[in-house]
């Protein structure tokens, strides 16, 4: 009796397992989110700024499981001969907070046309070869004149003035740090969100993140759909 109570216990441990992965297989993943923001790279004060694209994508799945998406923009009025598309097959993770988020921050358009306004389509596909499918609508304004000559962490100060760094109004930007452990921004990306508040300089920023080498000031205007990526300044 004692070794058929032990064998029903294992029998249902072990149909559980089973039932367990039968469940995840059968999963079909979704994109809980999408990002598209219209990028302006000034790579100096001298230089117009290069557009690009950044999306990134969330998946119900987890998004560290996604291993390639393909965005693609209709064939129409300005791409009358095939579709405009991209294929990221090594997409960046970005974690933000508690979420992760698979894409790119550099798609560029061809020609140096400028990126089409309109209805995107994108395809992600996970390790095990499911796909999933979502869109997203580009509407972008772009803002007159960015302020290019603001000291390095003027935005500290702005931000302080909100308390959790917030924008006053849609029309203001929200102001982020990207620091790279690279010159001229390059490398890797060690940290990209709010200035923190206990940077007060680039020691400060060293004593965080012992290998950065340069930081960039992004400026973004989320109800515009657009972002200013402020020139790269070297660490001394």
């Amino acid at each position: 009796m004692r070794y058929f109570t032990l064998f029903l216990i294992f029998f249902f441990s072990l149909c559980c397992v089973i039932m367990g992965f039968v469940s995840c297989a059968n999963t079909v993943p979704e994109l809980v989110s999408l990002e598209a923001t219209v990028v302006y790279d000034y790579q100096s004060l001298q230089e117009e700024p290069v557009q690009r694209l950044s999306v990134f994508a969330q998946s119900s799945q987890g998004s560290e499981r996604i291993m390639s998406l393909r965005i693609s923009f209709p064939s129409g009025n300005a791409f009358p001969d095939n579709k405009l598309f991209w294929l990221i097959e090594k997409p960046l993770i970005l974690n933000n907070g508690s979420k992760l988020w698979a894409g790119s921050p550099s798609l560029m358009p061809p020609y140096f046309w400028a990126l089409p306004q309109g209805t995107y389509q994108v395809i992600c596909t996970d390790l095990m070869g499911e796909t999933a499918e979502g869109q997203f609508v580009l509407n972008y304004k772009e803002v007159d004149s960015p302020p290019l000559d603001q000291p390095i962490f003027f935005s500290q100060q702005e931000q302080s003035k909100d308390g959790d760094g917030s924008s006053k109004s849609s029309d203001e930007p929200v102001i982020k740090m990207a620091v790279f452990s690279g010159v001229d921004g390059r490398g890797t990306l060690l940290f990209f969100d709010k200035i923190r508040k206990d940077w007060k300089d680039f020691t400060d920023i060293k004593d965080s993140y012992s290998k950065a080498k340069s930081l960039r000031i992004c400026l973004d205007y989320p109800s515009r759909q657009v972002r200013y990526l402020l020139p790269p300044h070297n660490f001394e």
